[in-house]
């Protein structure tokens, strides 16, 4: 009792601990459900309420598995990590650790379609691309379009356009192509002008490294005649529009005004207007498409900006009498060249690629299979089903006939008791003042009794019924088709010889207990011979069943007239024993 007293206070705490933890799971849990509800509409007001939850759920990861924290599930970490990547990324916060949507790939996994696993590849692969890690970016996009329930989904869009731009940076113009392609023909990009303005702009790039200077141009006006572009895609298109005029129609002075406006968006310091100006002055004026040249250079960390700008100064270089600087501008360009090779991962790209395909096509057999299986389950089910009905109404017909069958004999019996046996007191007293005429009457042959018709009317009754359910069964068609054996005097197999005696011994089973009765002397062979004597077999038949030679029915015979009573003897050879 002192022990069970001592232990009441841990108790009571435990169970107030559990339910504050309850409590503050639950509080918890209903904001991230209220924060998922403003992510589309509101990502600042969704990331603020994110911000308030106390204390944030930022489980570290441990061997690749959640730790918990505070109490909280591993289901809660997950839904925060996927909402606070979602809302940084909304919020144009840069994302530099794949931490968070590492804990909602894992713990929503990719082996079923469901809208949280497919977010979770999603705003991986836009992690690693502002991180820079395209590979992993490309497969994280790959994974997350096998993943979502409906294609309708605008993040399912999104994910093509994000693949289409991570193949345009490393010019694989084919896979960009297919990506932008099915981003335009995407529920969500139709539906949206805007969109159509993203997917047309993108689209006219890579049909411009696909050398399709007539689409690309087409594309890029769309995009300009589209009253729903912003602002930042409408400048790039007329920089893309510079370069394909001056590029590709070797027009300068469109180039130019194209390019005039571009200036309006980026000014006069952006590293790609100042290469694409150089370009245009590199032959009328070397010297200030110098300048340009290295002002791109100085105002410009993109590599590829780089990179022509080398190649820029190496062609102008030796038109103001430079021959020193040219060799090293040569250098320069040719590293960065080879920087760019390297950077440019389409092998990588291309087995990651191959990978991705395998995993659907081996997932889409998985499937295959398992609906395969299902059919063949259900098919089989059905098919027992069926043959258990068929069965079960099959033994139900035999038990019919077998009632009917057995309620005709009782029926027969019946009637000859009632023809035989009149139960009125008339006769009982007839029967008493005449007991020497039944004297007399008894003495007579069996053939005289009054009764001999009706007893004779009633065997072939029976044997009527027997017949009948002998030519409804197998034995029948067995004897036919076995007949030239019958005829050759051949013995009949001992497996169906045994079989169709049985078969006999069960359907004339009451004829052979009175028969038995009646005639004490026979043995079963005897009564088989009968048996099958009444069915109407001849003495080549009798003896291929028996599996004796034809003299043995004949003997049979003779033996018989001396065993049966002269009532059964003439009912069943159909002529009286020489006994009678």
């Amino acid at each position: 009792m002192k022990s069970l007293r001592r232990c009441l206070p841990l108790l009571a705490l435990l169970l107030l601990a559990g339910s504050v933890t309850s409590c503050r799971d639950t509080s918890c849990r209903d904001a991230l459900q209220h924060a998922e509800a403003l992510m589309e509409s509101d990502p600042h007001a969704a990331r603020a309420l994110l911000d308030s939850i106390d204390p944030p759920p930022t489980p570290p990861v441990r061997e690749g598995r959640l730790s918990p924290l505070r109490g909280s599930g591993k289901g809660v970490f997950a839904l925060y990590a996927l909402l606070r990547t979602q809302a940084d990324y909304k919020c144009y916060v840069r994302l530099t650790s794949d931490s968070l949507p590492l804990i909602a790939t894992e713990y929503y996994g990719t082996r079923r379609k469901t809208q949280h696993a497919a977010l979770a590849q999603h705003f991986l692969g836009c992690t690693y691309s502002e991180m820079y890690r395209d590979l992993e970016a490309i497969e994280a996009q790959l994974r997350a379009t096998t993943l979502f329930p409906d294609t309708t989904d605008k993040y399912f869009a999104h994910s093509l356009l994000h693949l289409g731009r991570l193949y345009s940076r490393h010019y694989m113009v084919d896979s960009a192509w297919v990506a932008f392609g099915r981003y335009r023909q995407t529920e969500s990009c139709n539906s949206d002008s805007t969109n159509i303005s993203y997917a047309d702009y993108y689209l006219g790039t890579v049909a411009f490294y696909k050398d399709n200077d007539e689409l690309t141009d087409s594309l890029f006006q769309s995009v300009l005649s589209n009253t729903k572009t912003n602002k930042s895609i409408r400048f790039k298109t007329y920089f893309q529009l510079a370069k394909l005029y001056y590029y590709r129609k070797h027009n300068v002075e469109k180039a130019l005004e194209y390019l005039k406006l571009t200036d309006i968006y980026y000014g006069e310091e952006n590293g790609a207007l100042l290469t694409l100006r150089a370009d245009i002055l590199a032959q009328q004026q070397p010297a200030a498409a110098y300048e340009l040249y290295k002002k791109a250079i100085r105002n410009s960390s993109d590599i590829y900006v780089q990179c022509m700008s080398y190649e820029g100064l190496a062609s102008v270089a030796p038109l103001l009498n430079k021959p020193d600087s040219t060799r090293f501008f040569i250098d320069q360009y040719k590293s960065l060249l080879d920087s760019i090779y390297t950077m440019n991962k389409q092998r990588e790209i291309t087995e990651i690629k191959d990978k991705h395909l395998v995993e659907i096509h081996d997932r889409e057999l998985a499937l295959q299979r398992s609906r395969l299986y299902w059919t063949w389950g259900i098919l089989f089910v059905f098919l027992v089903f069926i043959a258990s009905m068929i069965i079960l109404l099959n033994d139900r017909r035999h038990k019919a006939n077998a009632l009917n069958y057995e309620q005709q004999l009782k029926d027969i019996e019946r009637r000859y008791i009632q023809e035989n046996a009149p139960d009125n007191e008339e006769d009982d007293e007839e029967d008493v003042e005449a007991d020497d005429t039944l004297a007399v009457h008894t003495d007579l042959p069996v053939e005289e009794i009054p009764s001999a018709t009706s007893w004779f009317s009633l065997q072939e009754k029976r044997l009527t019924l027997y017949r009948n359910q002998y030519l409804a069964s197998k034995w029948p068609g067995y004897f036919i088709s076995h007949q030239a054996d019958v005829e050759k005097k051949e013995l009949m197999p001992p497996a169906d010889s045994e079989q169709f005696l049985q078969y006999l011994s069960e359907l004339f089973v009451n004829m052979m207990v009175d028969l038995y009765r009646e005639s004490g002397h026979l043995n079963r062979s005897d009564m088989e011979f009968c048996c099958m004597t009444m069915l109407g077999f001849d003495a080549n038949q009798i003896a291929y069943c028996c599996r004796k030679p034809v003299k043995y029915s004949y003997n049979r015979r003779t033996r018989l007239a001396e065993r049966l009573t002269a009532e059964w003897y003439q009912f069943i050879f159909g002529k009286p024993s020489r006994q009678a």
